[in-house]
């Protein structure tokens, strides 16, 4: 089967391999800990589990913008302005993520009144945090371009803010225990789920 032209044209702009290659297995693990970190960020504050959700939310999240900036040299010509609107909104939310956890981590560490003042920064830091699920869907619609990636990437990624929508949309509904689960699944879990398919694509591509 021959290769698409425009998907010719971004493996020779893309990076080198061995650059290509580390930048996707440090996606898939920084995925894999941000998903982790999701699921320990309703541990109370001060305790040894929060802190560290934090410490490694941050360290992953360095590790999938890496991923994203190999995976946007690679891709450039493939995404188009599509693509890069996609992404563009996903470093925000990622940004705004680390703005979160930074305000997780300091708030506990200040007086009242300082706590209190972070405490405030946090609220948009964590709102605008989700833009990272509207940019992955808007990332996967430039995906599904004909001939562009594979649909096993591209359809988790589209299912982003649906995925957010729907599963937060249930959590509140549902309640208890099982509220936690669902918020989860349709927050950090599956968008660790997405990243960790694209950095696999990344390091499966990388000699192409």
């Amino acid at each position: 089967m021959q290769t698409s032209p425009i998907l010719k044209t971004a493996e020779v702009d893309g990076p080198a391999a061995p650059r290509t290659r580390l930048a996707g297995a440090a996606m898939m693990a920084g995925a894999a800990v941000f998903a982790a970190a999701g699921y320990l960020a309703g541990e109370p504050s001060g305790t040894a589990a929060y802190t560290v959700s934090n410490v490694a939310g941050l360290i992953a999240i360095a590790f999938v913008l890496a991923g994203f900036g190999a995976f946007h040299r690679r891709y450039r010509a493939v995404l188009g302005r599509l693509g890069a609107w996609g992404i563009g909104l996903i470093r925000f939310g990622l940004l705004a993520t680390v703005l979160g956890y930074l305000v997780n981590l300091v708030g506990p560490l200040l007086p009242g009144d300082a706590a209190a003042a972070v405490a405030v920064i946090g609220i948009p830091a964590w709102s605008l945090a989700h833009l990272m699920y509207l940019g992955a869907t808007v990332l996967g619609i430039a995906c599904l371009r004909p001939g562009a990636l594979p649909r096993l990437v591209s359809v988790p990624l589209v299912c982003g803010l649906p995925l957010l929508l729907a599963g937060v949309g249930l959590g509140l509904a549902v309640g208890g225990t099982a509220a936690t689960v669902i918020t989860w699944i349709a927050t950090e879990g599956q968008a660790g789920l997405a990243w960790f398919l694209v950095g696999l694509h990344l390091r499966r591509r990388a000699g192409d």
